[in-house]
């Protein structure tokens, strides 16, 4: 039997309850399925350094010493969780008896020296008898020769023996850093998925911290036990870091981003990351990470963008070029201008004027007008200080009709000249070819000043005709006769009814030349001049396409957001978001493998809208992007803002201090935050957090590790270089 019993002490069951005698703290009194009663006191607290709200507490119905001579029902450690104090019995006379030992203390007693405080020993005892309320997390029990947890109990005894344990050291790490088997196997086989050659290292996020005042369970002899996550929580799942500001989301955000680059170097991994950085912390340096940031820790991998012009040469540059993005630079414009006090022309350009792509049935005429009006925003632009690229060239279908209308109404005296060399009046046949070798060949493309021209002449020959066309029916109106059907009302092209200047493009053409329909002076370039610094005339390519094959590559991409308006902002990460989805979502469909790409949105509640359409990008990222290989982690101190559909499909969570009980309510509709709803309003520690991870079945209070930027350079150093070269 002795040598059963030592076998049965190396069981990770007895091991939970190792050290039974000095951690012993109490008894269950009474229990349910939910929760368990149970009685402690004063002495047993003081022997385990104090039982803190909140703290873990085991339960079980076996000595670890003689676990082999346990019954059946026995085998088990129930995990409890201490959500606060509960009533015993004997309360009411126990309270009167320290109230009245208190009245008739005299002014000599108020410190005194007895250990018993004035009492007897037998009434000190029974006064230091107390209850708690738990909640009860699950059972722990052993299967198949291993340590399983389960997230409720099977069963419970009216008639409990459930003696109960602080755990402490390597119980404590038993318990929050715990992976049952076929967590652990899925875990590996997501990891293989994902590139890795076996399960990545698990990341040391933090330390076990149950309060704000942690003198006692924190402190010289109480050893601090690591809480670990594991990398693969983190691949194509969704994370939210909440918490108010200066409470520390950004370390938490800037250690897992460090964790994830350090684990993809280990097994030689492609991970790409990218940050929306909208305050800026990430890519400079700052007195928070000890004057570095990611972007000095892991220099050769990551790469910096700025969303405004700027003469720093360690960031790309994140400007589209208005000219090669024209629908961009529309949108971004409309976005800067839209609550500015506007004249008709402006007006249109900021509401109805559009430059989306057509469909694919789309008529010659559609394809045209399009044309037409590409070709017009960009002679905007270029008129009013968009600096284009070196000899651009721009095409635009004009034809012989529209080029003879504008040598008629525009340059009457080179037609004037044109009939004194035929010696008759020109035929439109005459006009148009004298049009065609007149003015450059748009078809072909032309200069951008070439075409801001065209598109002065094309509006002064339109009013011209329609000037002609009003006085024209007057003049058959006073006449009394019949108005010919062959007079043109305005600009045509060919035999076509339409107008060749529709109203948007007459007021694109009025903008050109800055002037409106009665030729009162527009505000255009003090309007449209400082936005030129939203434009990029060195940007070759699109930059969407630049991050992501930067994260295909596994680099980590920062987007330093910090600059502009917040519509501007918005507008340029929706954009680049929607391309990784897209591309990523389209290898899927071809049954391509996808590379890991983890997503990072820092104060989410300025770009995800709580009201935003489900096919639009954000919600469709939280929903879709885990088929993408897509993780997505956001950042705010306003969970309630946050779509709805994102909360829902979130599996990791990061919570520090909130301050209001209406973000504390929408939080505690998620697993067991509502256990922490007293602390997290209290407790203002930076790094204090509450988290929960997708291999854990329950929420673990944890001191976040600081964001050491020396310590992962020398790291890093070592999984790169190997040991000789760390720093």
């Amino acid at each position: 039997m002795k040598i059963f019993n030592e076998i049965a002490k190396e069981s990770k069951l007895a091991k939970l309850v190792d050290a039974a005698k000095e951690n012993h703290v109490g008894y269950v009194y009474s229990m349910n399925f939910s929760e368990a009663l149970v009685l402690t006191n004063d002495a047993w607290k003081e022997k385990v350094s104090g039982i803190p709200h909140n703290s873990f507490l085991i339960a079980s119905g076996f000595d670890p010493d003689r676990l082999n001579e346990a019954h059946e029902l026995d085998r088990e450690v129930v995990l409890l969780r201490v959500l606060g104090p509960s009533g015993l019995p004997t309360d009411v006379d126990l309270l009167r008896t320290r109230i009245e030992h208190n009245q008739r203390r005299t002014e000599d007693e108020i410190f005194t020296k007895d250990v018993h405080d004035g009492l007897d020993a037998i009434t000190q005892s029974e006064l230091q008898y107390g209850a708690l309320k738990c909640r009860i997390l699950g059972t722990f029990y052993i299967r198949d020769g291993e340590l399983r947890l389960g997230s409720d109990i099977e069963n419970y005894m009216s008639s409990t023996k459930l003696r109960v344990f602080k755990p402490r050291d390597e119980s404590l790490n038993m318990i929050v850093n715990h992976m049952n088997p076929e967590v652990m196997s899925k875990a590996l086989e997501e990891a293989q998925k994902s590139g890795f050659s076996g399960m990545p290292t698990p990341i040391e996020i933090g330390t076990i911290r149950y309060t704000s005042s942690d003198r006692l369970h924190r402190g010289q002899t109480e050893p601090k036990v690591p809480v670990q996550i594991q990398p693969t929580d983190f691949l194509a799942r969704r994370t939210a870091i909440l918490g108010m500001t200066r409470t520390g989301k950004s370390n938490t955000l800037k250690t897992t981003v460090s964790a994830v680059a350090l684990a993809a170097v280990k097994d030689n991994n492609n991970v790409g990351q990218i940050i929306f950085d909208i305050n800026g912390e990430y890519a400079n340096a700052n007195h928070q990470d000890d004057g570095s940031s990611i972007a000095d820790v892991f220099a050769d991998d990551v790469v910096c963008y700025r969303g405004i012009k700027t003469n720093d040469p360690t960031f790309r540059d994140l400007r589209n070029n208005f000219y090669e993005k024209p629908h961009v630079g529309l949108t971004i414009i409309q976005s800067l201008l839209k609550e500015e006090q506007l004249a008709n022309d402006m007006k249109i350009l900021v509401s109805s004027f559009s430059l989306d792509e057509l469909p694919d049935d789309a008529t010659d005429s559609e394809k045209y007008r399009h044309e037409r009006n590409l070709a017009a925003f960009k002679s905007l632009l270029f008129v009013r200080g968009f600096t284009p690229s070196t000899g651009m060239k721009v095409k635009l279908a004009v034809s012989k009709a529209v080029k003879r209308q504008i040598l008629e109404n525009v340059f009457p005296e080179i037609v004037s000249e044109f009939e004194d060399e035929l010696g008759k009046k020109p035929s439109q046949t005459d006009l148009e070819q004298k049009a065609l070798n007149y003015f450059p060949d748009y078809n072909n493309g032309v200069s951008l000043r070439e075409l801001a021209d065209f598109f002065k002449y094309a509006r002064e020959a339109d009013r011209a005709i329609r000037k002609d066309h009003a006085d024209a029916v007057k003049a058959y109106k006073k006449d009394g006769t019949k108005i010919p059907t062959g007079l043109w009302p305005s600009l045509r092209s060919g035999k076509s009814k339409d107008d060749w200047l529709d109203d948007n493009l007459k007021a694109m053409c009025n903008l050109i030349v800055g002037k409106s329909e009665s030729d009162m002076p527009i505000r255009v370039k003090s309007l449209l001049g400082p936005i030129a610094n939203y434009h990029s005339a060195n940007r070759q390519g699109e930059v969407e396409a630049e991050i992501y094959n930067l994260l295909l590559d596994g680099k980590v991409v920062i987007l330093d957001l910090s600059v502009g308006t917040e519509e501007v902002r918005k507008s340029m990460a929706v954009r680049i978001a929607h391309y990784i989805l897209e591309h990523s979502m389209a290898t899927f469909h071809r049954g391509e493998k996808n590379t890991n790409i983890v997503m990072y949105v820092e104060e989410a509640h300025n770009l995800i809208g709580k009201k935003e359409d489900l096919s639009t990008t954000w919600p469709r990222i939280a929903k879709e992007g885990a088929k993408a290989k897509i993780a997505f982690v956001y950042a705010t101190q306003e969970p309630s803002s946050i779509h709805p559909n994102i909360l829902a499909n979130t599996e990791n969570w990061f919570v520090t201090h909130l301050n209001n009980e209406d973000e504390l309510r929408a939080l505690g509709k998620f697993y067991d935050f509502a256990d922490f709803h007293a602390s997290l309003k209290t407790a203002q520690d930076v790094g204090f957090a509450r988290i929960k991870t997708l291999s854990s079945p329950f929420v673990i209070p944890t001191q976040i590790n600081r964001f050491t930027p020396e310590e992962l350079k020398s790291e890093l150093a070592t999984y790169k270089f190997g040991e000789q070269n760390a720093i």
